[in-house]
């Protein structure tokens, strides 16, 4: 049986390559779809779309905010260099505008290094199959520890859950009970409010029962709440098989929602629309939970 997983959660792992200290962070949240930012050194930035790869083998859905971080990157692979013709350029330009502004002031050290461009930093290519291989390794490694938390967070979601669809299922089977006389009991309040108003033997009776019939129809619901009970046997399966599925079960939701409202809409029994009240409540906080799993 496959983990029910939630999109929320955080791992990091730390090796060593080279001497030197690798910290990979992975973070995730929230998101319909799945996102994925990468923070890489600048002299790796062409490995991105490597990291993409491996998470997309081990995450269907989610915001994933992944960072790789070298302890001596900055001092071993990137070298200062200054530029010296274009110093040479900026100091004649001072020169140029000495003269034209009549001044006399010394050109320094301090004029020069207002211009940033002066000042470079070239790179040394230090991407290899080595190092792509330990990027890949630490990366699959943070988010096998990253979906370790997800699985984690999402047997607890799981447990709730299922604890609302049994509240859910009880509710249901209790509006059920009550719902068996709904039919009945308005068929007799529109009988007796028309008799009430119109002499007996001046309407058709047979006719105004059949008509009185298909009003009383209008108002069962029985067809809803078989369709209810129908809806959280199919969440329950699917929840059980695990994650990816939160897609799946907010359209199983969205239909448990619509029976709802129709109830809501055709009962006319008091006890029965304070149970349909609380069917919502706890469907909405099913609702807020699985736009956590993934």
């Amino acid at each position: 049986m496959n983990s029910l997983l939630s999109m929320t959660g955080f791992a990091t792992v730390q090796m060593e390559y080279n001497s030197s200290e690798v910290t990979c962070e992975i973070r995730s949240l929230n998101s319909r779809y799945l996102e994925i930012s990468v923070r890489l050194p600048k002299i790796l930035a062409d490995l991105e779309n490597t990291i993409k790869e491996v998470a997309r083998e081990k995450i269907t859905r989610g915001k994933l905010m992944y960072a790789l971080n070298f302890s001596s990157l900055n001092n071993e692979l990137q070298n200062m260099k200054i530029n010296p013709e274009t110093v040479k350029s900026y100091k004649n330009l001072l020169g140029q505008m000495n003269e034209a502004a009549g001044l006399d002031s010394e050109i320094k050290l301090d004029h020069l290094l207002f211009f940033k461009d002066i000042i470079s930093f070239e790179e040394d290519s230090v991407i290899d199959e080595e190092i792509m291989s330990f990027i890949r390794n630490i990366t699959a490694t943070t988010l096998d520890r990253l979906n370790e938390m997800r699985a984690q967070e999402g047997d607890h979601l799981k447990k709730d859950i299922m604890e609302r669809l049994n509240k859910i299922s009880k509710i249901n089977n209790q509006i059920i009970g009550l719902s068996k006389d709904n039919p009945k009991i308005e068929f007799e309040k529109l009988y007796n409010r028309l008799l009430g108003m119109l002499k007996e033997d001046k309407i058709d009776k047979t006719r105004l029962e059949q008509e009185l019939a298909l009003i009383a129809d209008k108002v069962d619901i029985t067809e809803e709440t078989v369709r209810m009970k129908s809806h959280i046997e199919l969440f329950q399966k699917n929840l059980q098989a695990g994650s990816p599925i939160g897609k799946k079960l907010n359209f199983i939701l969205q239909e448990m929602n619509r029976e709802t409202n129709t109830m809501s809409n055709k009962s006319t029994i008091i006890d029965i629309s304070h149970k349909i009240v609380t069917l919502k409540e706890e469907i909405e906080k099913v609702r807020e939970q699985i736009q956590n799993i993934e």
